[in-house]
């Protein structure tokens, strides 16, 4: 998925396979979010901006990854 941050908890990072280039956050550490900012990005969204995947076996048994866009999750 090439994802850039991955929200977690404290407790699950031992056991997390970290790759190159992957940030962590573990969310139950509230002072962490003391750096971040409270507002929004500034960044343009539409329907067809990808939301989330979610990854399956498949029929294969082999995960893969679905992609979900923002404009399905609307309706």
């Amino acid at each position: 998925s090439r994802a850039q941050l991955l929200l977690t908890h404290s407790s699950a990072l031992p056991q997390l396979p970290m790759s190159e280039g992957l940030q962590t956050l573990a969310i139950d550490h509230t002072d962490t979010w003391a750096d971040h900012r409270d507002t929004a990005p500034n960044v343009a969204l539409d329907g067809a901006n990808l939301a989330y995947v979610i990854y399956t076996s498949g029929s294969t048994g082999m995960p893969k990854g679905v992609a979900v866009a923002h404009g399905p999750l609307v309706a």
